[in-house]
C-alpha cells in the first residue's frame, strides 16, 4: 500500500512561478531520502552526527564510484 505524500504542495506555488506548470511534478524521489538520513543518524555515536553522517555517504559514494567502474586520475602513474 502506497501512502500519498501531500508535503510538496507546500512548495508547489513556489515552484509554479519559478519552473512554470507542475507537469509530471514528482517529489518521491527526494522524499525516500529521508529514510538515508535517518538510516545513517541510527548508525551514529550522537557525539558528532554531522561528521558521521558524512562519513558515512562519503563510504557510500566511494563505493559506488568504484562499483560503477570509475577511477582516480593519477598523475604520477602514466
Amino acid at each position: 500500500i502506497s501512502k500519498p505524500k501531500f508535503h510538496f504542495l507546500v512548495h508547489l506555488p513556489a515552484y509554479i512561478r519559478r519552473f512554470g506548470p507542475a507537469i509530471v511534478f514528482s517529489t518521491e524521489r527526494y522524499e525516500s531520502f529521508n529514510h538515508v538520513f535517518r538510516l545513517s543518524c541510527i548508525h551514529s555515536n550522537r557525539q558528532a552526527p554531522s561528521r558521521d553522517t558524512c562519513r558515512i555517504f562519503s563510504h557510500q559514494d566511494t563505493v559506488k564510484h568504484i562499483a560503477t567502474g570509475g577511477y582516480w586520475y593519477d598523475p604520477i602513474v602514466k
